[in-house]
C-alpha cells in the first residue's frame, strides 16, 4: 500500500483510485479536489474507465489539475492496486465483471473500496470479491456503502453512509467519513434503510427539480424573466436547506410560513388538492422498491 502523508494541518492524503469514472464519478474526482473543503487532500487520484474516448475525456478535463489524475483504460485493477482507496463507481450491473477481474483480490488487500453503486449490497460485493469466503483481516479489504448525488463535486452532496461492520478498524472508518465529508453531508444509517437514503439522497434531487421547473414555468407565466426565476428559485432552495438544517421539521417550518392568511396559505391550498404530499411519499416508496432489485 502506497503511503498515506498527511498535507497542511494534518489533512490525510491518501491516493484515491474512482473506479467506473463516469458522471458520478467524475464529480467525485472534482469534489475531492475542492481547496475549500479541508478533510482530504488525495496525494493522487486514479480514474479508471472501459473505453478509450472516456479517458481521452478525462485526460482532457483533468490535464491541468491541481492534483494529479492518472487515467487508467480498461485498468480496474491497476488502479485499485496503485491507491490506498477506491470508490466503485460503475454501473451496478457492471459490479460483478469489475470486481471479478483477475488480481482484484490482491490488489485490493488490506485496502478500503468504497461502494456507491444503488441497489448493491456489501454482502454482494464481498462475495463477488471472495466467492470462497472472505479471508482474514489482513488479506482482506473492507467495504464501505455510501450513496452520495452529483453534488459532490461543489462539496454540497447529501450521502447516507452504511453503518459499518462492528469488526471493522475504526481507522478506516474514520477516513472513510472524511472522504465522503469532503463531498458533503453525511448520515450514517443501518444497512436495511440504504435504498432509503438512495432514494432521498441521490434521487430525490430529480423531484425538487421538476417542481422547481413549475415553480419558475409560474413565475415566467407572470411576467418576471426565466433567468431571474432561476437565480430565485435555486436562492430559495439554499435558504430553504439552512432552515431545514436547524433541526426544524419540513411540517414546522411550512406551518410557520402560512401562518397568516395570504398568499402562501392560498397556494399551499392548490397544492394540498394536488395531493402533492401523498404523490410524494408515494415516488418514494416506489423508488425505493425500485433501489432494492438494481443489484
Amino acid at each position: 500500500m502506497a503511503s498515506m502523508a498527511s498535507s497542511g494541518m494534518n489533512v490525510p492524503s491518501p491516493s484515491i483510485a474512482v473506479i467506473g469514472c463516469g458522471s458520478l464519478g467524475t464529480a467525485i474526482v472534482r469534489g475531492l479536489m475542492n481547496e475549500q473543503k479541508a478533510k482530504v487532500r488525495p496525494s493522487k487520484i486514479c480514474a479508471a474507465v472501459s473505453s478509450q474516448s472516456s479517458a481521452n475525456t478525462l485526460h482532457d478535463t483533468f490535464e491541468d489539475s491541481p492534483i494529479e489524475v492518472l487515467v487508467y483504460q480498461g485498468g480496474n485493477t491497476n488502479a485499485a492496486r496503485d491507491c490506498d482507496v477506491s470508490i466503485l463507481a460503475c454501473p451496478p450491473h457492471s459490479m460483478s465483471n469489475v470486481l471479478g477481474e483477475k488480481g482484484m483480490p490482491d490488489a485490493l488487500k488490506g485496502k478500503i473500496l468504497i461502494s456507491v453503486l444503488a441497489g448493491v449490497q456489501t454482502s454482494s460485493i464481498l462475495k463477488t470479491i471472495y466467492p470462497a469466503g472472505v479471508p482474514s483481516d489482513d488479506e482482506r479489504c473492507w467495504v464501505f456503502r455510501a450513496l452520495p448525488n452529483l453534488a459532490v463535486s461543489t462539496g454540497a452532496s447529501a450521502t447516507a453512509v452504511e453503518v459499518p461492520a462492528s469488526e471493522t478498524p475504526a481507522a478506516k472508518i474514520g477516513l472513510v467519513d472524511l472522504i465522503m465529508q469532503q463531498l458533503g453531508g453525511i448520515v450514517h444509517v443501518p444497512a436495511l434503510l440504504m435504498d432509503a437514503g438512495t432514494v432521498l439522497c441521490g434521487s430525490a434531487p430529480a423531484w425538487v427539480a421538476l417542481f422547481v421547473d413549475g415553480l419558475v414555468d409560474g413565475a415566467v407565466a407572470a411576467g418576471v424573466p426565466r433567468t431571474k426565476a432561476n437565480t430565485m428559485a435555486a436562492q430559495m432552495l439554499a435558504s430553504t436547506a439552512a432552515l431545514l438544517k436547524e433541526d426544524q421539521r419540513p411540517s414546522a417550518l411550512r406551518e410557520s410560513i402560512c401562518a397568516m392568511p395570504g398568499c402562501t396559505t392560498q397556494g399551499n391550498l392548490i397544492l394540498e388538492e394536488g395531493g402533492v404530499r401523498g404523490v410524494s411519499a408515494k415516488a418514494m416508496k416506489t423508488a425505493i422498491e425500485a433501489a432494492s432489485g438494481l443489484g
